[in-house]
Order: C-alpha cells, then sequence, then structure tokens
C-alpha cells in the first residue's frame, strides 16, 4: 500500500525517473479527462506498482477553470490497458476532493481517500477527509 502511494506522490509531483515507466497511461489520462483543458496536476492510481503487471487504473486530473481565479476542477476515470495500449474504460462520477491518497485496490474497483471541505471551511483550505470506494462496473464513486 505505501508503494502504491508513493507512486501516486511521484506521478503527481511530475519526478522523471518513475513517470518514464507509465508515460503512455499518464499521457492517455491527461488528454482523455482534460480534453484540451491546462492541467494543473495529474495523479494515477494503478492496479499494480509494475507498469508491466498493470492492466486497470484510476486517473484524476485537476484542470484549471479558464477565466478563473486559480480555480480547477476534478475529472476522472478507470482506464484499462488493452492490446492497443491504455484507454478510458469509463468516467467517474462523483468524486470530489483534493489530495488522493491511500489508494488500494481490488477486482471491483479503487479505494482512496481525498480532502473535501467541511462546514465552515474556506474553499482554498479542505479540512476533512473523505473515503472513497470507485466501482469499477458502473464508475460510480461511493463514500464510504
Amino acid at each position: 500500500m505505501l508503494l502504491r502511494l508513493a507512486l501516486a506522490l511521484f506521478l503527481t509531483f511530475g519526478a522523471p525517473a518513475w513517470a518514464q515507466d507509465w508515460s503512455s497511461a499518464v499521457t492517455v489520462v491527461q488528454r482523455d479527462l482534460a480534453q484540451g483543458g491546462t492541467v494543473l496536476g495529474t495523479t494515477l492510481i494503478p492496479n499494480s506498482t509494475d507498469p508491466a503487471s498493470a492492466d486497470r487504473a484510476l486517473g484524476v486530473v485537476y484542470v484549471y477553470i479558464e477565466g478563473s481565479a486559480g480555480n480547477s476542477t476534478l475529472e476522472s476515470g478507470l482506464f484499462q490497458r488493452g492490446p492497443a495500449g491504455w484507454q478510458l474504460h469509463r468516467r467517474v462520477n462523483g468524486l470530489i476532493g483534493a489530495s488522493p491518497r491511500e489508494p488500494r485496490f481490488d477486482t471491483s474497483g479503487f479505494y482512496l481517500t481525498t480532502s473535501t471541505l467541511g462546514p465552515a471551511d474556506p474553499r482554498c483550505c479542505p479540512s476533512q477527509e473523505t473515503a472513497w470506494f470507485v466501482d469499477w462496473v458502473t464508475g460510480q464513486a461511493i463514500e464510504r
């Protein structure tokens, strides 16, 4: 689990050595989720830490909202690697928050935690943690 978290953090902050192995997946995630928008950050959570073994992944992209004062939107999707490479399996609905972490995978989907806004939080500063399950079949993010 710690290795997956480390991988997610390295990919989020663009670590060149590790990102090389995942570059094709990250490229597809950014292309399919940002749809030409300005990408502010990307997290890839694969079902294996070994790029040769991974065949499913949860991708999260923060996209700048054009014309805003630095605001972004979270776009997420489930990706599958087949003979033609990585491709979007389905978009994820309902996932919110920042700083995806504590990833876990099983055959039914992905588990993770994000920082979310509390009742009195300013938009800049989420203080709560929300645990999520993202269903592989439906793409629905469900708060746990």
